[in-house]
C-alpha cells in the first residue's frame, strides 16, 4: 500500500510540475493546476480567524490531495481508479455523518439520484451518437462527489468543468493538434476543479 501511496505521489508531483512548467505533456492542464492552488490558497484565507478551522481544515486537505491525484492519473492514463472514487465518497459520507444522520441519509439519496441520471445521460448520448460522450469513472466521480457538496452544486460543478474543458481543447488547438467532433479528453482533472471550487465557495455562491 505504501509503494502504491509512493507511486502516486510521485506522479502527482510530475503532472504539476510538468503543468506548472508548461512543459509538455502536462500544457492543456495548466489550468487545472492553477486552480487547485488557487482554491487551495482561498480556502486557507477563509480560516484564518475561524474558532472551528480544525475539522474544516482537514476536510480541505484530504480533499484536494485525493483531487490532485485523480487529476494526475486521469490527466495521464484516461482513468479514475475506483479506488479514488470509493476514498472520495467515504471522505464525503463522513464529512455528512458528522453534520448529522438527516444529512447523511439525504446526500447519500442524491448522490444516487445523480448516479442514476448521470448512467442515463451517458446511454442517452451512446445511443444517439454512437460513441461514448462520458466516460462511466467520471459518473461514478461526480455521484462520490455528490456527498460532499449535495446535488444543488453539481450544476456549478459542470459550469466550472466545461470552461476548464474549452481551455484545455484551445490549448490543444494552439499546439497545433487537429480536433474533431470526436476529440477524447480527459474529462476527470476538470470535473475535480469544479468540485473543489464548490466545495470551497459553497453551491449558493457557484
Amino acid at each position: 500500500m505504501m509503494r502504491s501511496l509512493r507511486k502516486t505521489g510521485d506522479r502527482t508531483g510530475r503532472f504539476f510540475s510538468e503543468a506548472l512548467a508548461w512543459r509538455s505533456p502536462g500544457q492543456p492542464y495548466v489550468v487545472v493546476a492553477w486552480a487547485l492552488i488557487a482554491g487551495a490558497v482561498w480556502f486557507a484565507i477563509g480560516l484564518a480567524g475561524d474558532p472551528g478551522w480544525a475539522l474544516p481544515a482537514i476536510a480541505g486537505c484530504y480533499l484536494v490531495v485525493l483531487l490532485a491525484a485523480v487529476c494526475a492519473i486521469d490527466g495521464r492514463y484516461g482513468i479514475i481508479p475506483d479506488s479514488m472514487v470509493l476514498a472520495l465518497a467515504a471522505g464525503g459520507a463522513l464529512q455528512a455523518y458528522l453534520w448529522g444522520p438527516a444529512d447523511f441519509w439525504w446526500r447519500g439519496f442524491e448522490a444516487a439520484l445523480v448516479f442514476a441520471a448521470a448512467s442515463l445521460f451517458r446511454a442517452g448520448y451512446r445511443w444517439l451518437r454512437g460513441y461514448d460522450g462520458l466516460g462511466f469513472g467520471d459518473v461514478k466521480f461526480v455521484a462520490a462527489g455528490t456527498l460532499w457538496i449535495g446535488a444543488e452544486g453539481i450544476p456549478g460543478l459542470l459550469l466550472i468543468a466545461v470552461v476548464s474543458a474549452l481551455v484545455s481543447l484551445l490549448i490543444l488547438r494552439a499546439q497545433g493538434h487537429d480536433l474533431h467532433g470526436k476529440q477524447a479528453i480527459s474529462f476527470g482533472p476538470h470535473l475535480a476543479i469544479g468540485l473543489w471550487w464548490v466545495w470551497v465557495l459553497g453551491p449558493q455562491q457557484i
